[in-house]
């Protein structure tokens, strides 16, 4: 103990002084960066122009395969999609082996195979290997392109499309990479129910012929595997793909605006607004600029310590994330962007916020401490990322595709390291043009535009030009002038039950009993529904004759049913819920609650919404009076999501007219509901709603 005791006091004298050596409130400053070595993966070139990177790792069982085509982006005009469609058809199966079988054996194997327009993956392992590697190949080189897949995978897309058709995210994306870009651009082009149309299946086999080709394509290997038996296997697999690599066609260059402008897409249903602040630059990575531009990107939107999130999210309390990204393409300009999805009441408020922030990192230098928190970040990122094996064989993808120096990614950390805050000033005004700058917004234009015209976020306001959601420029939209005089909440409702048949058959029907069917991913799902105008409601949805889901209501108490599992509504869930148990909601709305909205676009027909609730809005065609859609927002997981159910084909039942089909939205996914059968005034007993 004597012993244990002296030496714990020795320990004492020597770390004392140590500690009080260090100065507690200085951050300490980074190190040096540390000295990458990196291993080069083997090589070898086939004869036709294949190139093969080989690295070797025996740690885990496992290897993988990754084929990659060099391919320039590729404008396709009236045939916009048959690249989707031939990535969707590879790996269905070979000339010699039909799909069924081919999927057989693959989940046999316990392997992953995946398939592009100009890749092909796959994974397994390593014992394995040599015939899941035949079977990458096989699919790869051999596509059997038979018509009864095309037309399948068309239609899969045409309905993908039709899904999307009032995505607030998609249409977005469509618009502002077709303003960034252009029309004629690859990038700037989507794809189209028309163009998706055109196509045939000699077209997939056309576009497979001129650009699925060896002279330019990279295969990388990685994981327990021998050198000289891959390429003795490759060299068989692989040798007798002919092809010469496809002529890039050029394509014009992206603009930036002549002027700080908006560039605004109404989107009726938009519950939140997308903004984004869009600039295009001529930066490659092989340019002395490239690291410093990194590094200010990280500083400002790169995650949730930059000056964009603290701003908008934790500051203002704005948006969930707000963030930026600064991504360099060979073939094309690269882009900057500044983004995030916020409520429409603050809509106008985090445009001036995202400009604030780009133009101060620009104005203002940037500290020491979020200099070197950026370069730390990514100091552990890019170690971190050095021990898997497939980053060796990417960094060498990456300096024979993009033209990089052979050092390129063992100076990087030095590169980084060496970035100062001069240099962070010095490229983002070289390069944080604001004057020529696009703000895209896409939102509900009756919400936040009023507000968005008086932005001035340089001083003075900014003009806003108005896109559609394929971006075709058109006039301002009107929420103002267009309602007729005398319109209101009430004589909406009351147009509806004049379209219907009358209020007075309405509030004589008591009760409803409806039997409806959906087709869900090959499956029919059957529905049974009752309502009673006692704030009785009972939903069942059965397959194949048993119930899967149903859910009752009964005045004071509900719950829901799932799996044999019952959980009870609790007040709040129930007190949204009752109105729905009604045989016709609008007799039984609080009128103090309802409020015009005002005219909207419902998929190409101007309809009135009215707001019912804070979360939930009807809408009612203009022309023919008949209720249209009902649109819910709700809060699900710190995520704001938007239900929307679209109502149609009336039919009359005894003398009063009832919608025949109901198409809901599950997220991109929309399922429609016909009804079979509809029955008024049954005689129900209180059993069914227990």
């Amino acid at each position: 103990m004597m012993k244990k005791a002296l030496y714990l006091v020795l320990l004492l004298l020597v770390v004392a002084p140590i500690q009080a050596q260090i100065d507690r409130s200085q951050q300490p400053k980074p190190g040096p960066a540390p000295k990458i070595q990196l291993d080069k993966p083997q090589e070898f070139v086939l004869k036709n122009g294949l190139r093969v990177l080989v690295v070797e790792n025996h740690k885990l069982p496992r290897a993988s395969a990754n084929l990659n085509i060099d391919v320039a982006p590729i404008f396709e005009g009236e045939l916009a999609g048959v690249n989707t469609l031939l990535s969707s058809m590879l790996g269905k199966g070979s000339q010699s082996i039909e799909k069924d079988g081919f999927e057989e054996e693959v989940d046999f194997l316990g392997a992953r195979l995946s398939f592009g327009s100009s890749t092909a993956f796959a994974s397994s392992l390593s014992r394995y290997f040599p015939r899941v590697l035949e079977l990458m190949a096989d699919a790869a080189l051999n596509p059997n392109f038979l018509q009864e897949e095309f037309d399948k995978e068309k239609e899969k897309l045409m309905e993908g499309i039709k899904s999307n058709e009032n995505s607030v995210s998609t249409v977005a994306r469509r618009v502002e990479s077709l303003i960034t870009y252009g029309k004629n651009h690859p990038y700037g082009e989507y794809i189209s129910e028309a163009s998706v149309s055109n196509i045939q299946l000699t077209d997939v086999k056309n576009y497979y012929s001129k650009n699925f080709n060896p002279e330019n394509a990279y295969l990388v290997i990685i994981g327990d595997v021998d050198f000289a038996t891959v390429k003795k296997q490759v060299t068989k697999l692989f040798k007798g793909w002919k092809g010469k690599a496809a002529e890039a066609v050029p394509f014009p260059a992206a603009k930036n605006a002549e002027k700080l402008e908006i560039n605004f897409v109404d989107m009726p249903n938009a519950v939140q607004s997308k903004i984004s602040v869009d600039l295009t630059t001529k930066v490659k990575k092989t340019d002395a600029d490239y690291f410093p531009m990194l590094v200010a990107n990280r500083i400002l939107g790169g995650g949730g310590q930059a000056r964009l999130f603290l701003n908008l999210r934790e500051d203002k309390g704005y948006t969930y994330g707000s963030y930026s990204s600064f991504r360099t393409d060979k073939y094309s300009r690269s882009r900057f962007r500044a983004y995030a999805s916020v409520r429409n009441a603050v809509t106008d408020s985090s445009v001036v916020e995202l400009v604030k922030e780009i133009n101060k990192i620009k104005e203002l230098p940037v500290s020491q401490e979020e200099l070197d928190q950026a370069k730390a970040k990514y100091v552990g990122d890019f170690v971190l990322a050095l021990e898997r094996p497939s980053t060796i064989a990417q960094f060498a993808l990456s300096i024979l595709t993009e033209g990089l120096p052979n050092n390129f990614y063992i100076t990087y950390l030095q590169k980084i390291n060496a970035v100062s805050i001069k240099d962070i000033q010095r490229v983002t005004q070289k390069y944080f043009h604001l004057n020529n700058a696009r703000i895209f917004v896409t939102g509900k234009g009756s919400e936040v535009l009023e507000n968005l015209e008086k932005v001035a976020p340089l001083g003075k306001a900014l003009p806003i030009k108005f896109y559609d959601k394929y971006g075709v420029e058109m006039d301002r939209p009107d929420y103002d002038s267009v309602l007729p005089d005398g319109v209101d909440a009430t004589s909406i409702i009351n147009a509806y039950f004049d379209a219907i048949g009358g209020k007075d058959k309405a509030e004589a029907i008591q009760s409803k009993k409806e039997i409806a069917s959906a087709s869900m991913q090959g499956m029919t799902l059957e529905i049974e529904s009752k309502k009673t105008n006692a704030q009785q409601s009972f939903l069942a949805v059965k397959m194949m004759g048993n119930v899967m889901q149903k859910q009752v209501i009964n005045k004071t108490e509900g719950y829901m049913e799932a799996q044999g599992q019952r959980m009870p509504m609790d007040a709040n869930a129930l007190a949204k819920a009752l109105p729905d148990t009604a045989v016709f909601a609008e007799l039984i709305l609080d009128p103090s609650q309802i409020s015009l909205a005002g005219i909207v676009d419902v998929n190409g027909t101007k309809a009135y919404e009215l707001k019912v609730s804070d979360s939930k809005s009807y809408f009612y065609s203009v022309e023919s009076s008949l209720k249209i859609k009902i649109s819910e927002t709700q809060e699900m997981q710190g995520n704001t999501i938007t239900q929307e159910t679209m109502i149609g084909d009336y039919k009359a039942v005894d003398g009063i007219l009832f919608p025949h089909t109901v198409t809901q939205s599950f997220g991109p996914q929309k399922i429609d509901f016909i009804t079979s059968s509809i029955e008024l005034n049954v005689s129900f007993s209180d059993k069914d709603f227990q």
